[in-house]
């Protein structure tokens, strides 16, 4: 039997992970670009103040639209990929139906609750900020539902079918139509880019439902679909958890800097998570093209390829991120000048971000490993620590030194979050995930 070792692929799985995981990879930097150029044209074109309400707008719309799935997404790629493994097309038919619903169910009370919220004014918004949040909230379904497309893409490894449209369409809209209002002279404002945005994310789900349909038809075909909600809402509830607690760990810095500190201070820190956000596309690619493969793997009892995939994954991850900081830390002042003058103080945040997300994959994907391997509610406690670790120091830190403390707190959050589920992944599952441990353990079988 072929043992694992760095840079020897052992299996089709380790092949496909280095060739569909670049691919992805490659996807998103792309629109990471389209996604930068966006917001420089953006902020550009209505200033530092009114840039810093739309991030904050921006930044509600993830929170609130990810939370909308109510856990289903992971739930969706877990198991339709285990059911598609197993030929059990019944099963996948429902499940299906299943996330679908409730994505929408969920979604769809959030942002009628939201809106109501804001036009009976129980939240204290300003007058001139109502229209900004109602649009915000209005899009909350429209990201939900994408983000069920999304999962449905992964569950039947076709990540790019979901994952080109929702991370590309949404940036070209906000470019293509702020630059036609330069051409014909009109100004432009946040509620501007936010309604750019919801024509985006409407293009790109129309898009994403396109290139899957097919995948999905000859996967599933006619199959009369049967469901088990009871035992699907046991494990989405968790994974509902944990959606909130991680889109609140990635965004929480700037809510709570929207609470303290000015808009234009908002956003030159935005500006600088949109650079260090380069960087977290590198695990995301990873995770889209082996989080369901950990599922089939642990369902056909393969527990060497299992574990060989995992390190596999984290020595890829911890490799190119490292690469991709150094980068950005020397680059951050130049690039976040096209932002706009102001914004080159901005780069001193950027190697505190990026090292928090290296520090993260050297850890490895616990929250993947353990999502699919039926660990969720675990999982969710390893965020909600991490969480509360980030939002005790940022309360501490921002005060006294502003988006620098916002930043540290991230940072430091991360590193927490990944050895927490790495321990958590070795004690439950006996998997050794992060990288230098992987290292060693991929040595020692080389040697044997």
């Amino acid at each position: 039997m072929q043992r694992w070792r760095l840079g020897s692929p052992v299996s089709d799985f380790g092949s496909l992970l280095t060739k569909q995981s670049f691919h992805i990879i490659a996807l998103r930097l792309f629109g990471a670009g389209l996604a930068l150029i966006a917001q420089v044209v953006a902020s550009r074109f209505i200033g530092p103040e009114e840039y810093g309400r739309f991030a904050l707008a921006f930044v509600w719309l993830l929170l609130l639209g990810h939370v909308g799935t109510a856990g289903t997404s992971q739930l969706l790629y877990r198991h339709l990929a285990e059911y598609l493994t197993t030929g059990d097309k019944a099963r996948a038919a429902g499940i299906v139906r299943f996330a679908m619903a409730a994505t929408l169910a969920v979604s769809i009370a959030i942002g009628v609750l939201g809106i109501v919220a804001v036009q009976l004014g129980v939240l204290p918004i300003g007058s001139e900020l109502i229209w900004l949040v109602t649009l915000t909230l209005i899009a909350v379904p429209l990201l939900a539902f994408q983000d069920f497309l999304e999962a449905i893409a992964r569950g039947l490894d076709q990540p790019a079918a979901g994952i080109g449209p929702a991370y590309t369409m949404r940036h070209l809209s906000i470019i293509v139509g702020l630059g036609a209002l330069v051409l014909v002279g009109h100004s432009a404002t946040a509620l501007t880019v936010v309604v750019l945005a919801i024509v985006g994310l409407i293009a790109s789900i129309l898009v994403q439902y396109w290139l899957l349909r097919p995948h999905l038809v000859t996967a599933i075909g006619s199959a009369a679909p049967a469901f088990e909600v009871s035992a699907w809402l046991k494990t989405a509830v968790p994974m509902a958890g944990v959606d909130l607690a991680e889109v609140l760990f990635l965004n929480v810095d700037v809510i709570l800097l929207g609470l303290l500190v000015p808009p234009e201070q908002v956003a030159f820190y935005f500006a600088a998570s949109r650079l260090a956000q380069f960087l977290a596309y590198v695990p995301y690619g990873v995770s889209a093209t082996t989080a369901q493969k950990y599922a089939a793997l642990s369902a056909g009892n393969r527990r060497g390829e299992l574990q060989a995939l995992v390190s596999r994954a984290t020595v890829m991850m911890t490799v190119l991120t490292a690469a991709g900081a150094v980068t950005l830390s020397v680059l951050a002042a130049p690039l976040l000048g096209f932002f706009g003058p102001e914004f080159h103080i901005a780069s001193q945040f950027v190697p505190v971000m990026c090292l928090g997300i290296v520090a993260a994959c050297a850890l490895g994907p616990g929250e993947d490993v353990l999502n699919m391997l039926g660990e969720e509610r675990l999982c969710s406690i390893g965020f909600i620590v991490a969480l509360a670790v980030n939002v005790v120091t940022a309360l501490v830190l921002i005060p006294a030194m502003g988006p620098m403390g916002a930043a540290i707190a991230t940072a430091l959050g991360l590193a927490v979050r990944g050895g927490v589920l790495a321990a958590i992944a070795y004690w439950r599952l006996g998997l050794i995930i992060p990288m230098f441990s992987a290292l060693m353990r991929g040595q020692a079988e080389v040697e044997a």
